[in-house]
């Protein structure tokens, strides 16, 4: 009976219908908050004509986030705090998906420097673990019906299984997935996923995007181009650098004053920063999806420093409002900034535009995370997979640049290269023991 009952239609239709409802709650999160972008900075303006209007606006912000964390707590969490939570716990708190989605957006609305990444992660894991309660649920209710009524008809019984999509399930009823046999597992989460894709970018060709990714191409690679690929490794190095120290000061600075409690004037005074930087130099505000499109048709008009310091300006007021309580994610921010010192260092070397952005951007992802494959993944988001092989090369050096561990996100992780030995080393060692 499970059997029959778990791998049949009903149970892929409830899993299809289940990553579909997923999609549809990411794609209006990511919307609402562009259209909060939307009217906070460009509508209320033609109302409120004032030169101070960046800076009044981000300090509203930093009282509200501010007030906000202090009464609802640190959410939504860094997207590394919010793995190890699910995966130290075996679970992730769906309960807390508003606090999150509230959290998130609030950051965004206000021109916060961050990315949407880190409310995404909090949201996805909520609805992951929501959804494999729900299997669960809709496993014990098809049984149920079945065994009583072995005629009833298969719409009546999935039916009753979509009614709970609306209802959070009790834990008590939940089968958990770690008892479901592989295919099981496999078939749900594919299933799922495939229609959760299928339904997003439906909304997205019906309503319009929701987020914005930049669309590099063209460009011939010349063997000039290739000469200076050592530069531009450097380039995008110098520049994770710069991200992990920027990120060192304001932790110590902000942290300081986080331990007593001072959440709001954390914000308030991350929202100063903000403004005034915001005021000068618009294109470092917010995540850096719009400001991506802009820049790769305008970077022309601007010169090679200014283009360097929007990026590097960018890397510092990223860290000043992750650590000042301003919550989001670093990733879209990075690319952006790698698309902005690539773009300066294309046009100082009259190279390829879309060479130097690989290059910079990924050797960056790689020394930040310290991990290739990561880097490699991220910029295969972004850019042309065609470009893969530049991708694969600046993401494994800047993954094998060592780094203090002042400077380290994870303090575990001492770096691909000293991980990938100790990890061939452990594995030589046993085969020595055995032989004596």
């Amino acid at each position: 009976m499970r059997k029959h009952v778990t791998n049949g239609s009903l149970f892929l239709m409830f899993a299809a219908l289940t990553g579909s409802l997923i999609a549809v709650y990411i794609w209006l999160f990511l919307k609402v908050a562009n259209v909060g972008i939307t009217v906070i900075w460009e509508w209320i303006p033609k109302v409120v004509t004032t030169r101070l209007y960046t800076i009044g606006m981000c300090v509203v912000g930093g009282v509200i986030v501010g007030i906000y964390r202090k009464y609802c707590g640190n959410y939504p969490e860094f997207m590394a705090d919010a793995v190890k939570h699910a995966k130290n716990e075996g679970t992730y708190p769906y309960d807390k998906i508003p606090i999150i989605i509230i959290g998130s957006l609030l950051s965004l609305f206000f021109g916060g420097a961050v990315g949407p990444e880190a409310g995404l992660v909090g949201l996805l894991l909520g609805f992951c673990f929501w959804a494999m309660d729900q299997f669960g649920v809709a496993i014990n209710r098809m049984e149920q019906m079945i065994f009583q009524n072995p005629e009833v008809h298969r719409g009546e019984v999935f039916r009753v299984m979509a009614a709970g999509l609306f209802h959070n399930p009790k834990k008590a009823d939940c089968q958990k997935l770690h008892e479901w046999k592989r295919s099981e597992q496999v078939s749900a989460g594919v299933v799922a996923g495939i229609s959760g894709l299928i339904i997003f970018e439906l909304l997205n060709a019906i309503l319009g995007r929701c987020i914005t990714i930049p669309q590099l191409s063209g460009g011939i690679v010349r063997k000039i181009d290739i000469l200076i690929l050592v530069a531009l490794i450097v380039g995008g190095v110098a520049a994770g650098y710069l991200y992990l120290i920027f990120k060192k000061l304001a932790s110590i600075i902000f942290g300081f004053f986080s331990k007593k409690g001072f959440y709001i004037l954390n914000a308030v005074c991350g929202g100063v920063i903000l403004g005034i930087v915001g005021t000068f130099l618009p294109m470092t505000m917010f995540s850096g999806g719009n400001a991506m499109q802009a820049m790769q048709y305008e970077y022309l008009k601007m010169t090679p420093v200014l283009l360097i310091v929007i990026g590097v300006v960018k890397l510092f007021l990223t860290n000043v409002c992750i650590e000042s309580g301003w919550r989001g994610g670093h990733f879209f921010p990075l690319i952006f900034s790698g698309l902005s010192i690539g773009c300066g260092l294309s046009v100082l070397f009259r190279s390829n535009q879309v060479l130097c952005v690989i290059v910079v951007s990924t050797a960056m992802l790689g020394t930040v995370l310290q991990q290739p494959l990561g880097a490699l993944v991220l910029s295969i988001i972004f850019f042309p997979i065609e470009n893969i092989g530049w991708m694969l090369a600046a993401a494994f050096i800047g993954g094998c640049i060592p780094l203090p561990k002042a400077l380290r996100l994870n303090v575990d992780n001492k770096g691909f290269l000293y991980n990938i030995t100790h990890f061939v080393y452990q594995k030589k060692l046993p085969m020595k023991n055995n032989k004596q």
